[in-house]
């Protein structure tokens, strides 16, 4: 009886440090699980830092834009893809040895970029700690919380394929985050009107407006073009897509408004069927080592009449630059 009665109470313990050892394992499972398998129910993520700074992009807005939380801008596609993708293929690629366990642990606790995964305005239901990089780049130290339950234990993280550690990819300053396109227009249709103006040559100034499928043109005191190529202005039309700015300019107040103050060397002025205005100032840089006196790469632009200066690169600008000439119909051919 007594045999029989030890055998039981060892089978009940061992039952007992099975289910112990399986939820034990279960958490420790649980806390390794960084990466979100369904990113597309992402609403926004926040970016910050032990320096107090922070960044957060959303998109709870009704177009489903990601833009940057406090302010008009539109966050920077590629890099919330890459995030996205981050997000997606993260993974744990080995415990932290015991050997450096304490000092990871104590340099996370001290500096680390802490990025909040939110699925709902209200609460984050991931939220990454991200510390230094492995000693050879191949990993970065990161601590899981899901919900309000914080691990204790770090992991060594990795993006399978990737060369480089995780963490220069979150970042907290705006500009770094902020979409540099200024016209992207992939689908021309979108576009009801643009009007273009030349400083110094207003004769070739003129409008464009559609109506559906077709396109009316308009001269620089607004008489209606009657003979131009229908082709052409379409096709100029699409050049309105993919068209950046390349750098925020952080001049002197003096400077920048002396800029403004002078007359753009162009101007275009769009808008399309959703009632979006942009109005575009572009400026020529001046450069004495020039043979045409003026910088053969770089200009200005400012938009809708901010004080904000950006540079643009003509190679990417120049395509729109076309004087009401160029949709003339030649009939001398």
């Amino acid at each position: 009886m007594l045999k029989k009665l030890l055998i039981h109470s060892i089978f009940v313990l061992l039952v007992i440090l099975i289910n112990l050892g399986c939820e034990i394992n279960n958490g420790y499972n649980e806390f390794k699980d960084f990466a979100v398998k369904d990113t597309a129910s992402i609403l926004k993520f926040k970016i910050s830092d032990t320096e107090n700074n922070i960044v957060e992009i959303s998109r709870e807005n009704p177009d489903k834009k990601w833009l940057i939380t406090g302010t008009t801008f539109q966050a920077s596609k590629p890099s919330v893809e890459l995030l996205m993708e981050t997000f997606y293929r993260i993974r744990v690629k080995q415990d932290v040895p015991n050997s450096a366990f304490n000092t990871v642990i104590n340099r996370l606790s001290v500096k680390y970029k802490k990025v909040e995964i939110f699925k709902d305005a209200d609460k984050p239901f991931k939220t990454w700690y991200i510390g230094s990089p492995t000693q050879d780049h191949l990993g970065t130290y990161m601590l899981l919380q899901n919900g309000k339950i914080k691990s204790s234990v770090p992991f060594i993280t990795h993006k399978p394929g990737m060369y480089g550690s995780l963490d220069v990819r979150f970042f907290t300053g705006i500009e770094n985050w902020r979409s540099t396109v200024v016209f992207n227009y992939n689908n021309s249709k979108k576009i009801r009107s643009i009007s273009v103006k030349f400083k110094n040559d207003s004769l070739n100034n003129y409008k464009i407006k559609r109506d559906k499928e077709k396109v009316v043109v308009y001269d620089n005191i607004e008489n209606r073009v009657k003979d131009f190529d229908t082709i052409q202005v379409k096709h100029y039309l699409t050049h309105f897509n993919n068209i950046n700015y390349n750098k925020n300019m952080f001049f002197k107040a003096k400077i920048r408004d002396s800029i403004l103050a002078i007359e753009p060397d162009y101007q275009f002025d769009l808008k399309d069927y959703d009632n979006k205005i942009l109005n575009i100032n572009l400026w020529k840089v001046k450069d004495n080592n020039s043979d045409t006196g003026w910088d053969k790469e770089y200009g200005i632009i400012n938009i809708n009449e901010s004080n904000e200066l950006l540079r643009i690169q003509y190679f990417n600008w120049e395509i729109l630059f076309k004087p009401l000439s160029y949709f003339k119909k030649d009939f001398t051919k």
